[in-house]
């Protein structure tokens, strides 16, 4: 539905007249609340200006700091084991391939034409409830 001049003038009056009624004002006050409610309807934003607002209402959420990497420490003893692991399949595998796949954690090797893995575990600690 349009609003034509005539009716737009019609609601300022009805507005003006609202005003001084309910709020108790004279003609000419009523008149610059009404100026002044207009100025404050402002026009609706493009859609670009809507995009731009909403970057500049958006906060930064990026940490200011670089998450930093831990470097762990070598477990001597689960390496050892390894090693003694290895040491034991190559006396009872002769000619079989036998790889050391992470020096603390897995072998690989060929027995009897199947293929296994052996992988050590060091269970964590439990922690007192």
């Amino acid at each position: 539905m349009r609003v034509q001049k005539g009716d737009r003038a019609m609601d300022k009056e009805k507005q003006i007249l609202n005003y001084m009624q309910k709020l108790g004002l004279t003609r000419k006050e009523a008149e610059q609340l009404y100026k002044d409610e207009e100025e404050d309807n402002l026009p609706e934003l493009t859609a670009d200006q809507k995009k731009v607002e909403k970057e500049m209402r958006q906060a930064d959420r990026k940490k200011e700091t670089t998450p930093r990497k831990r470097e762990r420490k070598p477990d001597e003893d689960k390496i050892a084991i390894i090693q003694q692991i290895m040491l034991a399949l190559q006396h009872d595998v002769d000619g079989q391939t036998i790889t050391v796949v992470n020096p603390e954690r897995e072998i690989e090797f060929d027995f009897l034409s199947n293929h296994y893995r052996l992988v050590l575990m060091k269970p964590r600690k439990e922690k007192e409830k």
